[in-house]
């Protein structure tokens, strides 16, 4: 019983000694965030009783999302797919192999040797394309700003886009590789 009194009044020194203090508005300031969170806490258990088929749509889009974001391939996962598909069109004889295919791995190879080859993570996929320039370049030309690729122009520069850990322009031009047609 003593200690309760003491811790009383403890914290009732500990009030008095923080009052008009910067220490106190932060206090109350977390306070109010604590208070708002539990109440949107309940609100969204409400809502997922009143209408539980509305959160399972969203749940499904949320964890799909989540999905692409761990799954998004990066440039060391394109170089991989460049290498192995590289790889297994040399395997196959040059009167047999996809002029198509061919055509693509050597683009790939020379803007990886010209260093024109950029990157670009959107999140939940990811687009590889080229540059006019390579970043070694110091031409006006290649730093001005309005001289520069404009964002819609990308689209005619793109080398591939990976979505849920495939590189998907790569693999579909992969395909028939070893189908001269």
């Amino acid at each position: 019983m003593r200690t309760l009194t003491n811790l009383k009044h403890r914290n009732q020194k500990f009030h008095e000694k923080i009052k008009g203090t910067i220490i106190e508005k932060w206090i109350k300031y977390w306070r109010l965030v604590i208070k708002d969170y539990k109440e949107v806490a309940v609100s969204v258990q409400q809502d997922i009783k009143d209408r539980p088929l509305r959160f399972s749509f969203y749940f499904t889009g949320a964890s799909f999302l989540t999905l692409c974001m761990s799954l998004n391939p990066n440039v060391q996962s394109f170089r991989a797919k460049y290498i192995q598909s590289a790889n297994d069109i040399g395997l196959v004889p040059v009167s047999l192999a996809n002029p198509q295919a061919i055509n693509h791995l050597k683009y790939i190879e020379r803007s990886f040797n010209q260093n024109l080859i950029r990157y670009i993570n959107l999140g939940i996929m990811s687009i590889m394309w080229t540059d006019k320039y390579s970043d070694d370049c110091d031409l006006y030309e290649s730093n001005c700003s309005y001289l520069q690729v404009p964002y819609w122009d990308i689209r005619n520069r793109i080398l591939d886009i990976g979505f849920l850990n495939v590189w998907w322009i790569t693999s579909r031009k992969m395909l028939d590789y070893d189908i001269n047609y």
